[in-house]
């Protein structure tokens, strides 16, 4: 251990040989944090399609991000015990918005070849030419995840006398909407021309 006479020497050999060194690293520029490559902007939202849907049907939800959009429960109508469900459907402008591929996938939760016996028209809009597809039959509303190379549920309910009325806008900038309504015959049918109506008022 240094003895008292010996820190005055100390303290000057600390002074002059190691802060200079000190001072000069705190001169230094200090060293840049690397950062992660800026991540690709998400895609921009594109603008729903505007269509008004009679005030009597119940809206379910809304969405901007989701391919589900918006959902709607239809009143039941005549004898029908079960109320009818529509849904609103993006899928963005790829090949997931493809028309005959979603009313296929639809027409098959249907007994029997209904894409062969499924009910096709158009008709204009002010956002652009709207096709529908329609069938009538025994459809089957899964219970659990789609699985298997047909996307199917592997538990089902099945429902007697139901009707697919489903419809597509083709937009010349905002992509292909969909409009899925399917349940109980007679209310389907009793709300088909409140739908079509609203499509062809849509912008």
């Amino acid at each position: 251990m240094p003895s008292p006479q010996q820190f005055p020497r100390i303290l000057a050999s600390f002074l002059v040989f190691v802060l200079p060194q000190v001072l000069a690293g705190c001169r230094e520029k200090p060293q840049e944090v690397a950062t992660p490559a800026a991540t690709a902007q998400s895609a921009p939202v594109v603008p729903p399609v505007e269509v008004e849907f009679p005030g009597t049907w119940i809206k379910l939800g809304q969405s901007q991000v989701d391919n589900k959009r918006a959902g709607y429960k239809v009143p039941k109508a005549g004898a029908d015990t079960e109320d009818a469900e529509l849904i609103v459907l993006f899928f963005g402008t790829g090949s997931q918005g493809d028309p005959d591929k979603n009313f296929n996938d639809w027409l098959s939760q249907f007994d029997g070849n209904a894409a062969a016996g499924a009910t096709r028209s158009s008709f204009e809009s002010a956002a652009g030419k709207v096709d529908t597809v329609e069938f009538f039959g025994t459809y089957k509303v899964g219970l659990g995840p789609a699985v298997g190379p047909k996307k199917k549920s592997p538990m089902q309910m099945v429902k007697d006398k139901w009707r697919l009325y489903a419809a597509v806008i083709h937009t010349k900038d905002r992509g292909n909407w969909f409009y899925k309504m399917v349940g109980p015959d007679e209310t389907v049918q009793s709300a088909k021309g409140a739908m079509e109506t609203a499509l062809k008022a849509a912008k």
